[in-house]
């Protein structure tokens, strides 16, 4: 609180309705809007848990041993608008709950496929050509909840493309009331302006595809490269945080400096690159894969942003993410739809357990633990190392091109490239 300012003492400090406190491997406040995590100890917390709206900053202060410490706190906390002050208490309505502490290795982000229903046909999508499923609003509704009691994060909504869902604006209405990162995974074909203000009153972020410039059209349909930046226009003018993903393949790998600078111009939040297992829709379709080597220095080159496939401890990579697909089954990713942890008919924390049981390893596990970047590595995707190299505990091969470390290549005699 600033020194000479001394009616904030009477003021009654609350939690940003923009924030949450989350309690995961570590304590932590998350700022839902701007996606930023902040840790802090046990002590700091505890102050947090008392920012409740019922007793003013003075009384707080006067019951703390370092006076000073915790002005400094509260001044930065007011600065980084995790905190109000508001001029009357707040009703008992208006506490913050008990917080529980998260499952270890902690859920904080819920990929969320609601159905397969989409609206293009695109050659390299990793789900292939399915019947169509979706999952009802019910479930996804107690899916939510369940999520945000874990401490979760971000929920993806995706599909298919999510849109099509029969029950999507009332899935949104009810998750966005939950304190999480609510991000929408879209071609952006269908996002005229219309739908983009509507999506403002539920959504924090969209994520859109764009497969390159001359080259989008190629993989997802003619037409599709400007109706999906007509899609991120009206996004951006309705004052929603956009992303983009790209999937390196053979006839964008010239397209990348364009993208860089278009992706720059129109300001979006995270650019998310990554080399595409031949899965799916790719496997029928691979004169679109691009030489590896080449694609992983691509990967290593551009991209910017956090992501979901983050891992703490000594985890292998995407140690707290889950992917629900549209039948319910819960699974490490797609890629590992035939490996589901179990159904949300058992429950998200049921099945996250057993998913971490059959479908989380530890780098000391794998062919290249003694690799100098294993700690940032991670080993890469798990699914990609099986799927070029046979074996689950085999280095990823974009990762080892992308470090310029391919000795572990050698090492189990990986020597074919995609193409």
């Amino acid at each position: 609180m600033p020194q000479n300012d001394a009616s904030v003492n009477h003021k009654y400090p609350v939690l940003s309705p923009n924030c949450a406190l989350r309690k995961l491997e570590n304590s932590y406040i998350f700022n839902i809007v701007d996606d930023q995590l902040y840790e802090v100890d046990d002590e700091a917390f505890g102050l947090l848990e008392r920012f409740n709206g019922t007793t003013t900053l003075g009384e707080i202060a006067d019951s703390v041993p370092d006076k000073d410490e915790f002005e400094d706190f509260t001044d930065y906390l007011i600065e980084e608008g995790i905190i109000l002050l508001n001029n009357e208490p707040s009703s008992s309505t208006e506490l913050i709950p008990h917080i529980a502490s998260s499952p270890d290795p902690s859920l904080r982000y819920l990929l969320l496929h609601i159905t397969t229903k989409c609206n293009l046909a695109c050659k390299h999508c990793y789900l292939g050509d399915t019947h169509v499923e979706e999952l009802d609003i019910d479930s996804v509704n107690a899916l939510a909840e369940e999520f945000a009691a874990m401490q979760g994060l971000k929920l993806m909504i995706s599909g298919g493309e999510p849109l099509l869902h029969s029950q999507f604006w009332g899935i949104l209405e009810s998750v966005s009331k939950l304190d999480l990162r609510i991000v929408l995974l879209s071609n952006g074909t269908l996002i005229d302006r219309n739908t983009a203000n509507r999506l403002a009153n539920y959504v924090h972020e969209v994520q859109i595809s764009i497969d390159g410039t001359e080259s989008h059209d190629m993989l997802r349909g003619s037409g599709t490269f400007d109706r999906s930046m007509q899609g991120i226009r009206n996004i951006k003018d309705a004052g929603i945080d956009v992303s983009i993903a790209t999937m390196v393949h053979r006839h964008n790998l010239n397209e990348f400096e364009e993208m860089k600078k278009m992706f720059s111009d129109i300001g979006v939040c995270q650019w998310g690159v990554d080399v595409p297992c031949s899965v799916g829709n790719l496997a029928n379709n691979l004169d679109f894969s691009a030489d590896l080597r080449e694609a992983s220095r691509i990967f290593s080159e551009y991209g910017f942003g956090g992501g979901a496939h983050e891992s703490s401890g000594n985890y292998t990579c995407g140690s707290h993410l889950a992917a629900v697909m549209a039948n319910g089954d819960v699974v490490r990713c797609a890629f590992f739809a035939d490996g589901a942890g179990g159904n949300i008919r058992e429950g998200l924390l049921h099945s996250w357990d057993n998913l971490c049981n059959s479908h989380l390893w530890t780098t000391d596990k794998l062919d290249c633990d003694d690799c100098d970047i294993i700690n940032d590595c991670r080993g890469g995707c798990r699914f990609r190392a099986l799927q070029l190299c046979g074996s689950l505990m085999a280095p990823d091969p974009v990762m080892c091109y992308a470090n310029g470390i391919e000795k572990y290549l050698y090492n189990i005699g990986f020597t074919i490239d995609v193409k």
